[in-house]
């Protein structure tokens, strides 16, 4: 995992043209400025003015959104060893949650980068340079400053959006029960929201709050929904206590990854080594 976050995150200091190889001293530029100038062309306000107040501002810039391209490029291994890591460890079962939780979050997280990336940015820069102009200052922003807020916000919003993931989950385990975020509490939880992003959200307006609140309701109310579903599916606690005990099962069972027959009473099936708990 290390060796492969750390050849991916080289990428984005890979000259961007033949002539960064044949010339480095004139031709020399990074991939990642690419991206940078992408997302000055995309966020930052036509009568906004770019500087760098720091002589290794625009360096840290570089650093920072290149470890950022190693985690996206690296990020299929990086989730595959840890899930090849707890596999032997799950039921079938467990696997089949695992993995829809994963597809889930990152199904979200991504949601919450193109909400980011498409709405939520160019909507606060426009808002925050309005706010710096009408004040009668000269909107001059420090680069290091713009691309910390675009960075802040695209990690904040992925983050929010996977909310709704992990309360499905918290259900699943029995942590709470569906049931407590209904009717009045539901609706509080909304408005607490909506004034927490409108307090410390990435401008003082209403308008990015409510257009954050608006599709993460949608989402929220789905996973509710998928909640209150696996609550009705729960066996009940008769159900459960009439169960065979672990040891009457090893005695009766085969291994659920090899198929092997238990003639134990170990934790582990004497094939393959995996655990039957």
């Amino acid at each position: 995992m290390i060796i492969v976050f750390a050849v991916a995150s080289s990428i984005g200091f890979l000259p961007d043209s033949i002539l960064g190889y044949s010339d480095p001293l004139k031709g020399y530029r990074p991939l990642v400025s690419i991206l940078m100038q992408r997302m000055k062309h995309d966020f930052l306000p036509s009568n906004a003015t770019l500087i760098a107040s720091g002589l290794v501002d625009t360096l840290f810039v570089y650093m920072y959104l290149t470890l950022l391209i190693g985690v996206v490029v690296a990020s299929p291994v990086l989730v595959y060893e840890i899930y090849a890591y707890v596999k032997p460890a799950l039921y079938p079962n467990e696997r089949k949650n695992l993995l829809w939780f994963m597809a889930s979050f990152v199904g979200l997280f991504t949601l919450g980068l193109a909400m980011a990336y498409f709405v939520i940015i160019p909507i606060t820069f426009q808002i925050l340079v309005w706010f710096i102009t009408s004040g009668g200052a000269a909107p001059f922003i420090g680069i290091k400053d713009f691309y910390n807020w675009i960075l802040a916000l695209l990690t904040a919003s992925g983050v929010f959006y996977t909310v709704p993931v992990f309360v499905v989950l918290l259900v699943q385990f029995g942590v709470f029960s569906a049931k407590v975020i209904s009717g009045k509490t539901k609706i509080a939880i909304y408005i607490g929201l909506e004034m927490l992003i409108w307090t410390f959200g990435p401008d003082p307006t209403p308008v990015t709050a409510t257009i954050i609140m608006v599709p993460f309701a949608v989402i929220f109310e789905t996973a509710l929904f998928i909640a209150r579903r696996i609550e009705r599916n729960r066996p009940t606690k008769s159900a459960t206590d009439n169960s065979p005990s672990l040891r009457t099962r090893l005695n009766t069972v085969r291994c659920k990854f090899c198929s092997s027959t238990l003639t134990s009473y170990s934790s582990f099936c004497p094939v393959c080594g995996k655990s039957q708990l």
